[in-house]
């Protein structure tokens, strides 16, 4: 078992002064990291993963996943990230920006649902616009 950190660093010289700031984040017991990179072709709708109960081919358990990161590594293309939830009729999208990530790193969300659950995440995919994309997905489980 290993223990995980992630870093967020903001750096921002404003008017002269220093207004970055950062945060840090340490996970236990972690076990399992699996880190791609996915080409992903234009007007595609690409599945980077799954999450079930039960480990399979591209799939994570829900219970053991800790730390979920999507990177777009594009310069000039949004690209959405669609998570799949419950059934194939249930969906929440962000769109991600050029070099920016989307991270899920705790196991209930909140909003308009009362409590997602990361059990109740059952695929994440992408689909970019206007041209090929790549992604970058980082997991880190117990």
């Amino acid at each position: 078992m290993a223990t995980f950190t992630s870093q967020i660093f903001e750096i921002l010289t404003l008017n002269g002064d220093n207004v970055g700031s950062s945060v840090t984040q340490t996970i236990n017991n972690i076990n399992y990291v699996d880190n791609r990179i996915l080409s992903i072709p234009t007007g595609s709708i690409t599945t980077i993963f799954n999450m079930d109960s039960t480990p399979g081919a591209g799939t994570f358990v829900t219970s053991s996943v800790q730390y979920i990161r999507v990177s777009n590594l594009n310069a000039n293309t949004n690209i959405p990230v669609k998570l799949i939830v419950s059934s194939s009729t249930e969906a929440m999208s962000y769109l991600i920006a050029p070099g920016s990530s989307y991270m899920l790193s705790t196991s209930k969300m909140t909003g308009s649902e009362s409590g997602l659950l990361f059990s109740d995440i059952k695929s994440v995919k992408v689909s970019p616009s206007g041209s090929s994309g790549s992604v970058e997905y980082y997991i880190a489980t117990t």
